[in-house]
């Protein structure tokens, strides 16, 4: 920021040198036209000036020469880093192209990720409920299975009663028919 306000004022100073060279081109070129005007044979009128204003004259030009020559230095830079800037700009211009068109693809790219996880999500689902049948289909079969196994054992208890009760049926006919 500061850069900036020395850089303002450089060349507000610049302008300003710039107007009074202006100025003072405008009265010369005015003298001149006005003393080509004149005729040649006329002998070209002088001012006689104090030295010490015509130092004073002198200094005052010199310095106005030394700060029209710093103003252009200065506008020179500006130039310089004004083109800088435009290419630096241009450069950054590409830079955003290129990065917008990976985010363009990135943002594909996560499109494509994000049915992928849908359609596996939407598989997970379904395993989960064929998980969910098979579980309920074990479950079913575990409790036939175990009603299987209770009726075999009461089958075998029956069969084994019966023939129990036929051994001791025979025994006791084998007994009466003995005695």
């Amino acid at each position: 920021m500061q850069k900036l306000r020395h850089t303002s004022k450089r060349l507000n100073l610049r302008l300003l040198c710039s107007a009074l060279l202006l100025v003072l081109f405008v009265c010369c070129s005015s003298m001149a036209l006005a003393a080509s005007q004149v005729d040649i044979s006329q002998p070209e009128p002088t001012i006689s000036v104090p030295l010490s204003d015509w130092n004073k004259l002198k200094e005052r030009l010199m310095i106005a020469d030394a700060s029209i020559e710093n103003s252009t230095k200065s506008l020179k830079q500006a130039d310089s880093l004004t083109v800088t800037q435009a290419t630096e700009l241009k450069e950054l211009r590409v830079i955003n192209s290129e990065r917008a068109k990976a985010l363009t693809e990135l943002r594909e790219i996560n499109e494509k990720q994000g049915q992928e996880l849908a359609k596996a999500s939407n598989k997970i689902t379904e395993q989960e409920q064929s998980l969910t049948l098979a579980s309920n289909s074990l479950d079913e079969l575990k409790n036939e299975i175990k009603n299987n196994r209770r009726t075999e054992q009461r089958l075998r208890r029956q069969r084994d009663t019966w023939a129990a009760g036929g051994v001791i049926g025979f025994l006791i006919g084998a007994a009466g028919a003995i005695r």
